[in-house]
Protein backbone atom coordinates (compact mmCIF):
# COMPACT_ATOMS: atom_id res chain seq x y z
CA UNK A 1 0.00 0.00 0.00
CA UNK A 2 1.39 3.47 -0.87
CA UNK A 3 2.41 5.70 1.97
CA UNK A 4 0.27 8.70 2.87
CA UNK A 5 1.36 12.21 3.85
CA UNK A 6 -0.21 14.83 6.13
CA UNK A 7 0.85 17.87 8.14
CA UNK A 8 0.19 19.59 11.44
CA UNK A 9 1.07 23.21 12.15
CA UNK A 10 1.29 24.44 15.73
CA UNK A 11 1.53 28.19 16.42
CA UNK A 12 4.97 29.15 17.69
CA UNK A 13 4.51 28.82 21.46
CA UNK A 14 6.94 31.68 22.09
CA UNK A 15 5.28 34.02 19.62
CA UNK A 16 7.03 36.10 16.98
CA UNK A 17 9.63 38.66 18.01
CA UNK A 18 11.14 41.10 15.51
CA UNK A 19 14.64 40.64 16.88
CA UNK A 20 14.65 36.88 16.22
CA UNK A 21 16.14 35.69 12.96
CA UNK A 22 14.39 32.32 13.32
CA UNK A 23 10.70 32.57 14.05
CA UNK A 24 7.59 30.79 12.91
CA UNK A 25 5.16 28.03 13.70
CA UNK A 26 6.15 24.45 14.32
CA UNK A 27 5.54 22.42 11.15
CA UNK A 28 5.19 18.66 11.60
CA UNK A 29 5.15 15.97 8.92
CA UNK A 30 3.27 12.68 9.19
CA UNK A 31 3.92 9.68 6.95
CA UNK A 32 1.75 6.62 7.52
CA UNK A 33 1.66 3.11 6.09
CA UNK A 34 -1.91 2.65 7.32
CA UNK A 35 -0.78 1.09 10.61
CA UNK A 36 2.19 3.07 11.88
CA UNK A 37 2.85 6.81 11.58
CA UNK A 38 6.23 8.50 11.44
CA UNK A 39 6.80 12.10 12.49
CA UNK A 40 9.18 14.70 11.09
CA UNK A 41 9.65 18.43 11.63
CA UNK A 42 10.09 21.08 8.95
CA UNK A 43 10.10 24.21 11.08
CA UNK A 44 12.01 27.41 10.16
CA UNK A 45 12.13 26.97 6.38
CA UNK A 46 11.43 30.67 5.90
CA UNK A 47 8.05 30.04 4.26
CA UNK A 48 5.86 27.37 5.84
CA UNK A 49 3.24 27.26 3.07
CA UNK A 50 5.84 26.85 0.32
CA UNK A 51 7.70 24.27 2.36
CA UNK A 52 4.55 22.18 2.80
CA UNK A 53 3.91 22.42 -0.95
CA UNK A 54 7.49 21.34 -1.67
CA UNK A 55 7.13 18.35 0.68
CA UNK A 56 3.94 17.33 -1.11
CA UNK A 57 5.77 17.54 -4.44
CA UNK A 58 8.80 15.58 -3.25
CA UNK A 59 6.64 12.99 -1.52
CA UNK A 60 4.61 12.34 -4.68
CA UNK A 61 7.73 12.06 -6.85
CA UNK A 62 10.11 10.17 -4.59
CA UNK A 63 8.57 8.88 -1.35
CA UNK A 64 5.02 7.56 -1.79
CA UNK A 65 6.12 4.19 -3.16
CA UNK A 66 9.35 3.83 -1.15
CA UNK A 67 9.67 0.94 1.26
CA UNK A 68 10.14 2.56 4.71
CA UNK A 69 13.22 0.54 5.59
CA UNK A 70 16.75 1.62 6.39
CA UNK A 71 17.86 0.54 2.91
CA UNK A 72 15.01 2.40 1.20
CA UNK A 73 15.71 5.61 3.12
CA UNK A 74 19.43 5.43 2.42
CA UNK A 75 18.77 5.07 -1.30
CA UNK A 76 16.79 8.31 -1.13
CA UNK A 77 19.62 10.00 0.77
CA UNK A 78 22.14 8.96 -1.88
CA UNK A 79 19.80 9.78 -4.75
CA UNK A 80 16.93 12.25 -4.98
CA UNK A 81 17.56 13.74 -1.53
CA UNK A 82 21.33 14.12 -1.84
CA UNK A 83 21.17 17.74 -3.06
CA UNK A 84 18.85 20.72 -2.84
CA UNK A 85 18.75 24.00 -4.77
CA UNK A 86 17.81 26.13 -1.76
CA UNK A 87 17.31 26.23 1.98
CA UNK A 88 13.56 25.67 1.77
CA UNK A 89 14.05 22.46 -0.19
CA UNK A 90 16.69 21.34 2.35
CA UNK A 91 14.06 21.75 5.06
CA UNK A 92 11.43 19.89 3.05
CA UNK A 93 13.80 16.98 2.41
CA UNK A 94 14.80 16.92 6.07
CA UNK A 95 11.21 16.82 7.31
CA UNK A 96 10.30 13.89 5.06
CA UNK A 97 13.48 12.05 5.97
CA UNK A 98 12.85 12.34 9.72
CA UNK A 99 9.31 11.00 9.30
CA UNK A 100 10.58 8.04 7.29
CA UNK A 101 13.10 7.11 9.98
CA UNK A 102 10.45 7.33 12.69
CA UNK A 103 8.11 5.17 10.60
CA UNK A 104 10.82 2.59 9.87
CA UNK A 105 11.75 2.32 13.55
CA UNK A 106 8.13 2.05 14.68
CA UNK A 107 7.56 -0.75 12.18
CA UNK A 108 10.64 -2.51 13.55
CA UNK A 109 9.52 -1.78 17.15
CA UNK A 110 12.88 -0.17 18.06
CA UNK A 111 14.10 3.35 18.86
CA UNK A 112 15.44 5.26 15.85
CA UNK A 113 18.93 5.26 17.34
CA UNK A 114 18.89 1.45 17.35
CA UNK A 115 18.72 1.43 13.54
CA UNK A 116 22.35 2.62 13.67
CA UNK A 117 23.89 1.01 16.76
CA UNK A 118 23.14 -1.86 19.13
CA UNK A 119 24.12 0.04 22.27
CA UNK A 120 23.40 3.72 22.91
CA UNK A 121 26.46 5.94 23.27
CA UNK A 122 24.75 7.51 26.29
CA UNK A 123 21.41 7.41 28.09
CA UNK A 124 21.12 11.19 28.47
CA UNK A 125 22.67 14.27 26.88
CA UNK A 126 23.55 17.71 28.17
CA UNK A 127 21.29 20.54 27.05
CA UNK A 128 22.02 24.22 26.83
CA UNK A 129 19.05 26.53 27.16
CA UNK A 130 18.79 29.11 24.40
CA UNK A 131 16.94 31.98 26.04
CA UNK A 132 16.18 34.27 23.08
CA UNK A 133 12.57 33.22 22.66
CA UNK A 134 11.77 33.65 26.32
CA UNK A 135 12.82 37.32 26.30
CA UNK A 136 10.18 40.00 25.97
CA UNK A 137 11.80 43.41 26.46
CA UNK A 138 15.46 42.37 25.90
CA UNK A 139 16.51 44.72 28.68
CA UNK A 140 19.23 43.88 31.18
CA UNK A 141 16.58 43.09 33.78
CA UNK A 142 14.78 40.81 31.33
CA UNK A 143 17.99 38.93 30.52
CA UNK A 144 18.69 38.48 34.23
CA UNK A 145 15.16 37.29 34.93
CA UNK A 146 15.23 34.64 32.19
CA UNK A 147 18.73 33.45 33.10
CA UNK A 148 17.64 33.16 36.73
CA UNK A 149 14.57 31.13 35.76
CA UNK A 150 16.64 28.81 33.58
CA UNK A 151 19.09 28.24 36.41
CA UNK A 152 16.20 27.54 38.79
CA UNK A 153 15.00 24.79 36.42
CA UNK A 154 18.40 23.14 36.60
CA UNK A 155 20.06 24.48 33.45
CA UNK A 156 23.72 25.25 34.00
CA UNK A 157 24.39 26.15 30.34
CA UNK A 158 22.61 28.97 28.53
CA UNK A 159 22.96 30.75 25.19
CA UNK A 160 22.15 34.35 24.43
CA UNK A 161 22.34 36.56 21.33
CA UNK A 162 22.18 40.18 22.46
CA UNK A 163 23.61 41.77 19.30
CA UNK A 164 20.44 42.54 17.35
CA UNK A 165 21.41 46.22 17.24
CA UNK A 166 24.24 45.35 14.85
CA UNK A 167 22.51 45.96 11.54
CA UNK A 168 23.58 46.81 7.98
CA UNK A 169 24.41 50.49 7.64
CA UNK A 170 25.51 50.89 11.26
CA UNK A 171 29.04 51.03 12.61
CA UNK A 172 29.21 47.42 13.92
CA UNK A 173 31.71 48.15 16.68
CA UNK A 174 29.64 51.00 18.09
CA UNK A 175 26.38 49.10 17.60
CA UNK A 176 27.81 46.16 19.54
CA UNK A 177 28.14 48.21 22.73
CA UNK A 178 24.74 47.25 24.14
CA UNK A 179 25.32 43.54 23.53
CA UNK A 180 28.72 43.70 25.17
CA UNK A 181 27.20 45.36 28.22
CA UNK A 182 24.59 42.58 28.42
CA UNK A 183 27.31 39.93 28.27
CA UNK A 184 29.33 41.59 30.99
CA UNK A 185 26.24 42.00 33.14
CA UNK A 186 25.23 38.34 32.73
CA UNK A 187 28.71 37.15 33.60
CA UNK A 188 28.83 39.34 36.72
CA UNK A 189 25.38 38.24 37.88
CA UNK A 190 25.77 34.53 37.05
CA UNK A 191 29.43 33.58 37.41
CA UNK A 192 28.52 29.92 37.73
CA UNK A 193 26.65 29.63 34.40
CA UNK A 194 28.25 28.39 31.21
CA UNK A 195 27.49 31.22 28.78
CA UNK A 196 27.39 30.57 25.03
CA UNK A 197 27.06 33.56 22.71
CA UNK A 198 25.47 33.57 19.26
CA UNK A 199 26.24 36.50 16.94
CA UNK A 200 23.93 35.45 14.08
CA UNK A 201 26.55 36.29 11.44
CA UNK A 202 26.11 40.04 12.03
CA UNK A 203 29.82 40.99 11.74
CA UNK A 204 32.65 41.14 9.24
CA UNK A 205 35.95 39.67 10.40
CA UNK A 206 37.79 42.91 11.23
CA UNK A 207 34.91 44.39 13.22
CA UNK A 208 34.53 41.19 15.20
CA UNK A 209 38.23 40.99 15.97
CA UNK A 210 38.00 44.57 17.26
CA UNK A 211 35.43 43.62 19.90
CA UNK A 212 36.77 40.13 20.61
CA UNK A 213 38.95 41.15 23.60
CA UNK A 214 35.90 42.53 25.39
CA UNK A 215 33.86 39.44 24.52
CA UNK A 216 36.55 37.23 25.97
CA UNK A 217 36.44 39.11 29.27
CA UNK A 218 32.94 37.71 29.74
CA UNK A 219 34.46 34.19 29.62
CA UNK A 220 32.08 32.72 27.04
CA UNK A 221 31.83 28.95 26.77
CA UNK A 222 31.81 29.35 23.03
CA UNK A 223 31.46 31.94 20.27
CA UNK A 224 28.90 31.09 17.59
CA UNK A 225 28.70 32.29 13.98
CA UNK A 226 30.24 35.78 14.26
CA UNK A 227 30.17 36.24 10.47
CA UNK A 228 29.20 34.43 7.29
CA UNK A 229 30.82 31.00 7.09
CA UNK A 230 33.98 31.04 5.02
CA UNK A 231 37.78 31.43 5.05
CA UNK A 232 37.64 34.23 7.65
CA UNK A 233 36.77 31.56 10.19
CA UNK A 234 40.29 30.19 10.17
CA UNK A 235 41.60 33.47 11.63
CA UNK A 236 38.63 33.90 13.97
CA UNK A 237 39.07 30.39 15.33
CA UNK A 238 42.75 30.94 16.04
CA UNK A 239 42.00 34.21 17.83
CA UNK A 240 39.24 32.65 19.95
CA UNK A 241 41.09 29.47 20.75
CA UNK A 242 44.14 31.44 21.89
CA UNK A 243 41.89 32.25 24.85
CA UNK A 244 40.65 28.63 24.99
CA UNK A 245 37.21 29.60 23.64
CA UNK A 246 35.76 27.27 20.96
CA UNK A 247 34.27 28.65 17.74
CA UNK A 248 30.93 27.07 16.79
CA UNK A 249 29.39 27.30 13.32
CA UNK A 250 27.60 25.70 10.37
CA UNK A 251 23.94 25.38 11.34
CA UNK A 252 22.36 25.53 7.88
CA UNK A 253 24.44 23.21 5.67
CA UNK A 254 23.09 20.18 3.79
CA UNK A 255 24.83 16.83 3.99
CA UNK A 256 27.89 15.43 5.72
CA UNK A 257 30.24 16.43 2.88
CA UNK A 258 29.58 20.13 3.54
CA UNK A 259 30.54 19.68 7.18
CA UNK A 260 33.60 17.66 6.19
CA UNK A 261 34.78 20.75 4.30
CA UNK A 262 34.29 22.97 7.35
CA UNK A 263 36.30 20.56 9.48
CA UNK A 264 39.00 20.05 6.84
CA UNK A 265 39.48 23.82 6.49
CA UNK A 266 39.74 24.24 10.26
CA UNK A 267 36.95 26.78 10.34
CA UNK A 268 35.25 25.67 13.56
CA UNK A 269 35.89 23.75 16.76
CA UNK A 270 32.22 22.80 17.10
CA UNK A 271 29.91 22.03 14.18
CA UNK A 272 26.16 22.54 14.54
CA UNK A 273 24.13 20.46 12.06
CA UNK A 274 20.39 21.00 12.31
CA UNK A 275 18.24 17.91 11.66
CA UNK A 276 15.63 20.18 10.02
CA UNK A 277 18.07 21.38 7.35
CA UNK A 278 20.99 18.93 7.09
CA UNK A 279 18.87 16.45 5.12
CA UNK A 280 17.25 14.64 8.04
CA UNK A 281 18.37 12.08 10.57
CA UNK A 282 20.59 9.93 8.36
CA UNK A 283 22.70 12.88 7.17
CA UNK A 284 22.86 14.12 10.78
CA UNK A 285 24.33 10.76 11.84
CA UNK A 286 26.77 10.81 8.90
CA UNK A 287 27.88 14.30 9.94
CA UNK A 288 28.45 13.11 13.50
CA UNK A 289 30.54 10.21 12.25
CA UNK A 290 32.60 12.56 10.07
CA UNK A 291 33.26 14.62 13.21
CA UNK A 292 34.30 11.48 15.10
CA UNK A 293 36.93 10.74 12.47
CA UNK A 294 38.40 14.21 13.01
CA UNK A 295 37.98 14.24 16.80
CA UNK A 296 35.64 17.21 16.42
CA UNK A 297 32.68 18.19 18.56
CA UNK A 298 29.04 18.22 17.43
CA UNK A 299 26.27 20.21 19.08
CA UNK A 300 23.05 19.99 17.05
CA UNK A 301 21.44 23.33 16.32
CA UNK A 302 17.89 23.08 17.67
CA UNK A 303 15.83 26.22 18.42
CA UNK A 304 13.02 23.90 17.45
CA UNK A 305 9.97 21.89 18.32
CA UNK A 306 9.64 18.46 19.93
CA UNK A 307 10.31 16.21 16.93
CA UNK A 308 13.59 17.93 16.02
CA UNK A 309 14.52 17.89 19.70
CA UNK A 310 13.96 14.14 19.94
CA UNK A 311 15.85 13.52 16.70
CA UNK A 312 18.81 15.55 18.01
CA UNK A 313 18.82 13.52 21.23
CA UNK A 314 18.71 10.27 19.24
CA UNK A 315 21.82 11.47 17.38
CA UNK A 316 23.53 11.82 20.76
CA UNK A 317 22.63 8.19 21.44
CA UNK A 318 24.31 7.16 18.17
CA UNK A 319 27.48 9.26 18.36
CA UNK A 320 29.85 10.25 21.15
CA UNK A 321 30.83 13.27 19.06
CA UNK A 322 27.59 14.92 20.21
CA UNK A 323 28.48 16.75 23.41
CA UNK A 324 25.35 18.87 23.89
CA UNK A 325 22.03 19.75 22.26
CA UNK A 326 20.43 23.19 21.99
CA UNK A 327 17.11 23.47 23.83
CA UNK A 328 14.57 26.30 23.41
CA UNK A 329 13.86 27.68 26.87
CA UNK A 330 10.49 29.10 27.88
CA UNK A 331 9.26 30.40 31.20
CA UNK A 332 6.35 27.94 31.08
CA UNK A 333 7.59 24.32 31.15
CA UNK A 334 4.45 23.34 29.22
CA UNK A 335 5.87 25.27 26.27
CA UNK A 336 9.25 23.53 26.29
CA UNK A 337 9.52 20.51 23.99
CA UNK A 338 9.59 17.07 25.63
CA UNK A 339 10.04 18.66 29.05
CA UNK A 340 9.03 15.40 30.75
CA UNK A 341 12.40 13.99 29.62
CA UNK A 342 14.40 16.93 31.02
CA UNK A 343 16.07 16.81 34.42
CA UNK A 344 18.80 19.09 35.78
CA UNK A 345 19.70 20.42 32.35
CA UNK A 346 19.94 17.04 30.64
CA UNK A 347 17.48 15.09 28.47
CA UNK A 348 16.95 11.37 28.76
CA UNK A 349 17.24 9.36 25.54
CA UNK A 350 13.85 7.72 24.90
CA UNK A 351 13.90 3.94 24.47
CA UNK A 352 10.42 3.44 23.00
CA UNK A 353 9.76 2.73 19.30
CA UNK A 354 10.61 5.47 16.82
CA UNK A 355 11.42 8.79 18.42
CA UNK A 356 10.02 7.30 21.62
CA UNK A 357 6.98 9.53 22.07
CA UNK A 358 3.57 9.73 20.45
CA UNK A 359 2.20 12.77 18.63
CA UNK A 360 -0.44 13.16 21.35
CA UNK A 361 2.36 13.70 23.87
CA UNK A 362 4.21 16.19 21.71
CA UNK A 363 1.64 18.66 20.36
Amino acid sequence: MPLELSFTRVPDPAGHAKALLLKGDWVFVRITDGIHTGLGEATHSGDDARCVAKMEELFARHVADVRPTLQGIRELERGAFAAAPDFLTQTAISGLNQALYDLAARRAKVPVWKLFTKEAARTSVELYATINRALTSRTEANYHDIARRAAAMGFTRIKCAPFEQVEPGKDPVRAATYGLCILESLRAAFPELSLRVDFHRRFEKEAFLAILPRILKAKPAWIEEPCALGPAYADLRLAAEAAKVPLAAAESLLGAAAFEKVLAQGWASVIMPDVKHVGGFGPLVETCRAAERRNAEVSPHNPSGPVATLASVHAAAVSKAVTSVEYPFATDPGRMPCFSLVENGTMRVPDGPGWGMQASDLF
